[in-house]
C-alpha cells in the first residue's frame, strides 16, 4: 500500500468483523470489534469504523479477509448475509485498492509472526522453520488455510474451502453419529460439526444414538456447560468433537506436508478450556496407519494471538 497513508484492515467473519489501520507488519492500530449483524453491509460497517478511528491520514487502501470463497475480488459470506464487491468498497471509499482474501489466507500468513507468548503447544514442539504449515479454525464455521515457502524467505498463503470437506468417521459410533446427521443435511461436511454451530448438532446427535427421543439442539454455551458440570453425554460429545477436529487435522498435515505445524485457530479450542484433551487430539491426530510416523513429527499448537487476522493483513497489505 502507498506509504502516505495507513491501509485499512478488516477481518469479517459470520459473528463478528474486526478493524485495523496499519502502517506495516504488525503495526495495528485503531482495533475495533462490531457484531456482523448489526450492519446491512460491509460499506455500512466500514463507514461506522471510520468515524471512530478518526485517522490523521485517511487510508489509501484496504485488505478485507472475508468467511467465505472469493472470485473475481468479491465474495458471500458464507455464514452471514452480506455481499462484498471490492470495486464497490474502493468506490465507496474513494480508496485505490481493495484487496479481499479469505480469512483463513489471512490466518495462515500470520503464523511465522507469532511468537511462542502466542503459542500453546499441544504435544512436542519442534516446527521447520521453512515448513509448510496450516491453519484450522473451529469458529462460528470451520476455516482452513495452507501457509508454504515462497522464495528465499517469503511465504504464500494457501485459501480454499477445505471446512466443508466431507467428515470421515473412523468408528462405528462416529458412523452412527454421522447417520443421524445425514437425515438432518443433504451434506455432513467437517464444518456441520467441527464449529460453534456444529457442536450442539453433534451433541443432539450423541443422544438420539444413546437412546435418548430426538430433541431441539441446545446452545453451543449450554452444552459446554454441561460437560463442565460433569454431564456424562456432554462429555461424550465433547470427546467426539476432539476426535473428529484432530482427524481431519491430520489429514491437512498430510495434505499440505506440514512439517512447520498445524495451528487451531478458531475459538473454539480456547471455549472448551480444560475439556480439550490435548493426549486424545495428539492420539487420533497421529492415527494414519502406515502415516503415523511421519505424523508424530508434526507439531500442533493452539494460536491465542488477540487478533490473528488482523496481524495477517498487515501482512499482506503490504506485500
Amino acid at each position: 500500500m502507498d506509504d502516505s497513508g495507513p491501509s485499512l484492515l478488516a477481518d469479517i467473519g459470520g459473528t463478528h468483523t474486526r478493524f485495523a489501520l496499519s502502517a506495516g507488519v504488525g503495526q495495528l492500530q485503531s482495533i475495533e470489534i462490531v457484531r456482523t449483524g448489526d450492519f446491512d453491509g460491509v460499506e455500512q460497517a466500514i463507514a461506522d469504523y471510520l468515524k471512530h478511528a478518526d485517522p490523521s491520514r485517511p487510508p489509501r487502501g484496504a485488505v478485507l479477509a472475508v468467511a467465505g470463497p472469493v472470485i473475481a475480488n468479491r465474495s458471500r459470506l458464507t455464514n452471514a448475509d452480506w455481499d462484498i464487491d471490492g470495486a464497490a468498497v474502493a468506490g465507496a471509499f474513494a480508496l485505490e485498492k481493495v484487496r479481499l482474501v479469505n480469512d483463513f489466507a489471512a490466518v495462515a500468513r500470520c503464523l511465522p509472526l507469532l511468537d511462542d507468548d502466542a503459542l500453546t503447544a499441544v504435544g512436542g514442539w519442534a516446527p521447520d522453520p521453512r515448513g509448510a504449515m496450516v491453519a484450522i479454525g473451529p469458529g462460528t464455521g470451520l476455516g482452513v488455510a495452507g501457509l508454504v515457502p515462497h522464495g528465499t524467505d517469503g511465504w504464500l498463503a494457501v485459501p480454499g474451502e477445505g471446512g466443508h470437506v466431507t467428515l470421515p468417521a473412523m468408528s462405528d459410533a462416529e458412523g452412527a453419529v454421522l447417520a443421524v446427521l445425514r437425515r438432518r443435511v443433504d451434506h455432513v461436511s467437517a464444518e456441520r460439526v467441527l464449529s460453534g454451530i456444529g457442536l450442539p448438532a453433534l451433541d443432539a446427535a450423541v443422544a438420539i444414538v444413546e437412546g435418548e427421543p430426538p430433541r431441539a439442539d441446545r446452545e453451543p454455551e449450554a452444552v459446554l456447560a454441561a460437560a463442565h458440570a460433569g454431564e456424562a453425554r456432554a462429555r461424550r460429545a465433547v470427546g467426539m468433537f476432539i476426535d473428529l477436529l484432530a482427524t481431519v487435522a491430520g489429514d491437512l498435515a498430510l495434505t499440505f506436508g506440514a512439517t512447520g505445524g498445524v495451528y487451531l485457530a478458531g475459538g473454539m479450542p480456547h471455549y472448551l478450556g480444560d475439556l480439550f484433551d490435548q493426549d486424545r487430539f495428539r492420539a487420533r491426530f497421529e492415527a494414519k496407519g502406515r502415516s503415523s510416523v511421519y505424523l508424530r513429527r508434526i507439531p500442533t499448537a493452539i494460536v491465542s494471538h488477540p487478533q490473528p487476522g488482523l496481524l495477517g493483513l498487515s501482512a499482506l497489505a503490504v506485500e
